[in-house]
């Protein structure tokens, strides 16, 4: 048995000694002895330094108060053999130097295997050189604990003033999980007024309290003056930047920025995420109070500023000082700002200068001539003038980012712009042509997209060979670039929407690349060394409509996953050798002239998903799929939507197709679906709309849960669909099962699909009963509609009408209800709605209440759901839809009133896309039958009557008891 080390880290206040207190407190007694060295960073700074502590704790562990201990010599001394025959656990607290460790114990090895060694600190490298085993990172409280922390040091009770539930939300957000700042917060507001909590909360947006300012300070206190820097240019700029921009522009401002950067990951200031750079909000204010604290009444004299007031101030009224650094402004915090020549005149070490959003700045007539010297990143968003500034330095400039500006052309000549990283000039409507960038060495990304008026590329470009992203999309005017691009770094090439340019550059070079989009480009061929792209994984062509052939050489790309060549009008067939795409794993082909697949094409073993559809002008066109051909090789596809195809027949072993889930076959022409299908045992979705000649189904795989035949006219007959009704690990989806507008079902099919409905219901509702499923709670159940003009007679009660009034008894709502049966009859009158307008509608069910207010009676809607959806039917159709456990009990009290209650059930349709009710009376039916699992209580009675039936009927429609009915089996 080894001896066992344990680090608790991050930042200060996020309660590492607490939760070491808590395990040292519960674990002890299982060691034969133990001691806890509270806050040693603090302790080392004494003129004593840690001798005292290392004392006493040798004396606790040996049990021996006469004991003088040096470490250097404790090796070989008689007291380090005791010390190896004890299991001792000892929790080392805010250790902030790996030579604290050293000087109290010398090393972990020490002990009798079994012993336990705890570490708390800030610093995560304290714990690598220690060699601590297990390393655990502290994360702030959630939600609900935070609050119930907040409570009892605000409230002294569990639960707030419901007076000051929202200030104590926004302070819960202000403390991000942080207990330190909960019980500070928490204290100093107790007892305190709501105006109190408010003047608090806007004192917080300025300056953090005093007491977790200064614990979390403790960190940054501990750094070197570089990576304090550091640390405030990311405290003020750099929070959600992309890590490599701000490292390209600290060591431009001379830093160190890698090891720095590492420095405050471990010292748990920062993280980085997805190569994004994050810091928990409180050490955020932390830093920003630093700088705050360097001049407190005067923003000109601090080293950085973001506060758009202190911006203002110091732009409008020339009070900037070579003490500034940064600035950083967000435009929409401001109504105007006017900017002249003297505004940046003393900032001679200005490094930063960013203006985010719509700009706002009136510039004098000689602005233009404002100093610029020290300035590294540059970002402007709608910056104003021709060009840059006379006095900026470029070859200072690491990032120049000037999105929609009014520059038509940056300077003249040649620069040198060898820390140069990244140019942004997206939207830059004026701009006609770049400069020579020859010596823009280390340039990596180049965004030149929507630069409309943009005629030519600099062919400097072709030497950039660190340059990784060249976008151009939407450069409209753009004819030609350079004869080659060589960079090897080049990883990223957009030109979509280039619909001016003709010939793609030779990029074979380019090897690195992996995403090429050509889309929307006047290109007529691709050139055939575009095999030697051998790491190229997206190849985007779509709508390149002059693109007459591929050439076979693009076979060879065997790292291809998606290719994308929709709207290729005039492109007539695939290459022969199409099937060695090995990777490919997602092909888009829509709108396009191929007639017929390459046989190669069933090779294609780890395609995902494919996207076929006829181009409308080739509609004489029949798509030719490989009918005698094994389609095993298709092992992985799992989405086929082959939509408009013109497909006359489908293959006979379309159930070797064994990974499909997703196929969508509508406005195609075959007569049949092979009886195949049934052995694909994964499929769930299949759409055969307006397949008009279509003429039956066969047995469907059980999996399915989807299906939409609308405007099959054809269609005559079903499989026996009792199998897709079966209860199953698939049924967790609710099912949908859409046969609008298809007439020639015989009316013994259309009772069939009733009759199986019902046999679903029972068994889900049983089933739920038995295992108290809770998957089903509060959620849709199946929807089917097909055509027909009566509600099934199963349903209890049902209305001529769009609406039907209830009368329940006390006890209805019990924790036997299941939930509801809804069904529908619907008509769209022709005058007013069209199956021109394709598009859906939506039935919604309000459940509403009778209350009585004043003496009058009110309906109130306690609940509102949808039943379905529906597009344009030419006659009568029936939605059939069930809910399960649609009330919260313990929300809806008013379903369990002591007294007789009414209720009301009012079905409307619903335009989705105006969201807006239709007039029109669509709703002509409607019945709802409520779900039971068993009635274990003879004693409940249960009356319930129709108003909209008629008074005859009325005394038939009485139930003397709760129990299981005909639409439910017994358990």
């Amino acid at each position: 048995m080894d001896i066992y080390s344990l680090g608790i880290w991050g930042i200060g206040g996020i309660g590492k000694t607490t939760i070491a207190s808590a395990i040292f407190n519960k674990i002890s007694s299982h060691f034969d002895n133990s001691f806890f060295i509270e806050n040693i960073r603090e302790e080392s700074k004494k003129s004593s330094g840690l001798a005292h502590i290392r004392q006493e704790l040798f004396a606790t562990l040996l049990e021996d108060r006469n004991l003088n201990i040096n470490i250097p010599s404790f090796n070989h001394n008689f007291e380090s053999k005791r010390l190896r025959r004890k299991k001792i656990l000892i929790v080392f607290d805010d250790v902030s130097h790996f030579e604290q460790i050293e000087s109290l114990i010398g090393n972990l090895d020490w002990f009798m295997p079994g012993s336990l060694i705890i570490i708390t600190t800030r610093n995560k490298q304290v714990l690598k050189n220690c060699g601590v085993q297990i390393i655990y990172e502290m994360k702030g409280l959630v939600e609900a604990d935070a609050l119930k922390i907040f409570n009892r040091h605000t409230f002294k009770q569990g639960h707030p003033n419901a007076d000051y539930n929202e200030l104590t939300n926004k302070l819960i957000q202000y403390a991000q999980g942080v207990p330190l700042a909960l019980k500070v917060l928490g204290r100093f507001l107790h007892g305190k007024s709501k105006e109190d909590w408010e003047s608090a909360m806007e004192k917080l947006k300025k300056i953090p309290h005093n007491k977790i300012q200064k614990v979390l300070k403790i960190s940054y206190d501990g750094l070197d003056d570089e990576e304090q820097n550091i640390f405030l240019d990311i405290a003020c700029f750099f929070k959600g930047a992309n890590k490599n921009i701000a490292i390209e522009f600290l060591e431009a401002s001379g830093f160190s920025a890698k090891i720095g950067i590492s420095v405050l990951i471990d010292k748990c200031l920062i993280m980085v995420s997805s190569n994004t750079i994050t810091m928990h909000e409180l050490l955020q204010e932390m830093g920003k109070e630093i700088v705050r604290q360097e001049s407190v009444d005067d923003p000109g004299k601090r080293s950085r500023l973001w506060h758009h007031k202190d911006i203002y101030e110091v732009l409008t009224y020339n009070t900037g000082t070579k003490a500034i650094q940064g600035i950083s402004l967000d435009m929409s915090e401001i109504e105007e700002i006017s900017l002249n020549f003297n505004a940046f005149k003393k900032m001679r070490k200005l490094r930063l200068l960013r203006f985010v959003g719509e700009n706002k700045c009136k510039l004098s007539r000689n602005f233009c001539g404002s100093r610029f010297s020290a300035v590294r990143y540059l970002h402007w968003h709608g910056y104003p003038l021709k060009s840059l500034p006379l006095n900026i330095h470029p070859e200072n400039l690491v990032s120049l980012e000037l999105p929609y500006s009014d520059v038509q052309q940056l300077w003249n000549g040649t620069q040198n712009l060898v820390k140069l990283k990244q140019i942004d000039l997206s939207n830059s409507q004026q701009l006609m042509k770049l400069p020579d960038l020859s010596k823009a060495r280390n340039l990596e990304n180049l965004i030149l997209e929507c630069c409309s008026s943009l005629v030519e590329i600099h062919s400097s470009i072709q030497y950039l060979n660190k340059l990784t992203i060249l976008n151009l999309n939407h450069c409209k005017s753009l004819e030609s670039l350079s004869a080659s691009i060589q960079s090897e770094s080049l990883q990223i090439l957009y030109l979509s929407g280039c619909s001016n340019l003709k010939r793609l550059p030779e990029i074979s070079s380019s090897r690195n690349i992996g995403v090429l989009f050509l889309d929307g480009t006047a290109i007529e061929e691709l050139p055939s060394s575009i095999d030697g792209l051998s790491r190229l994984v997206t190849l985007n062509i779509r709508n390149c409509s002059r693109l007459e052939q591929l050439p076979r050489s693009i076979c060879k790309l065997k790292s291809l996953k998606y290719f994308n060549l929709s709207g290729c009008t005039n492109l007539q067939r695939l290459p022969d050798e199409f099937g060695n795409l090995d990777d490919l794993r997602r092909l888009e082909a829509e709108r396009i002239g191929i007639k017929e697949l390459p046989s190669s094409f069933v090779c294609l073993k780890n395609l995902d998903e494919v996207f076929f559809e006829r181009f409308r002008g080739h509609e004489h066109m029949g798509f030719l799929m490989p009918i005698s051909l094994s389609l095993d090789g298709l092992q992985s596809l799992r989405s086929a939507h082959l939509i408009d195809c013109g497909i006359t027949e489908l293959p006979e072993n379309l159930g070797q197709l064994s990974s499909l889930e997703h196929l969508y076959l509508e406005k195609n022409n075959f007569k049949r679906l092979p009886e195949s299908i049934i052995n694909l045992s994964r499929l769930q979705v299949i759409v055969l709309s307006y397949c008009e000649r279509l003429q039956s189904l066969p047995t469907l795989p059980s999996s399915l849960y989807y299906m939409d035949a609308n405007q099959c006219r054809s269609l005559e007959s079903l499989s026996d669909l009792s199998i897709l009704f079966s209860l199953r690990e698939s049924s967790k989806y609710y099912q949908i099962f859409k046969l609008t507008n298809c007439f020639k079902l015989d009316r013994n099919e259309l009772r069939k699909i009733a009759e199986d409905a019902l046999y679903r219901i029972r068994l889900i509702v049983t089933t739920l009963w038995k295992e108290q499923d809770q998957t089903y709670s509060y959620g849709f159940g199946d929807e089917i509609c097909y055509p027909g003009s009566e509600i099934p007679e199963w349903f209890k009660f049902r209305s001529t009408e769009s609406s039907a009034t209830l009368e329940l008894l006390p006890g209805w709502f019990n924790n036997k209800f299941m939930g509801f049966a809804f069904c529908v009859v619907v008509s769209f009158p022709s005058n007013n709605i069209h199956e021109s307008q394709q598009q859906d509608y939506g039935v919604w069910c309000d459940f509403k209440f009778k209350t009585d207010q004043d003496g009058d009676d009110h309906w109130q809607v306690a609940s509102s759901m949808s039943v379905g959806k529906i597009c344009y039917v030419e006659s009568d159709h029936v939605i059939l839809a069930y809910h399960f456990r649609m009330f919260c009990e313990d929300d809806h009290y008013i379903y369990r009133n002591e007294t007789t209650q009414h209720y009301n059930l009012q079905f409307d349709l619903i335009d989705l896309q105006s969201e807006e009710r239709v007039d029109d009376q669509v709703v002509k039916k409607c019945g709802i039958h409520l779900l039971y699992a068993q009635d274990f209580e003879e004693s409940v009675k249960h009356r319930t009557r129709s108003l909209s039936i008629d008074e005859e009927e009325e005394k038939h429609l009485q139930l003397k008891r709760l129990r299981t009915d005909d639409c439910i089996t017994q358990i």
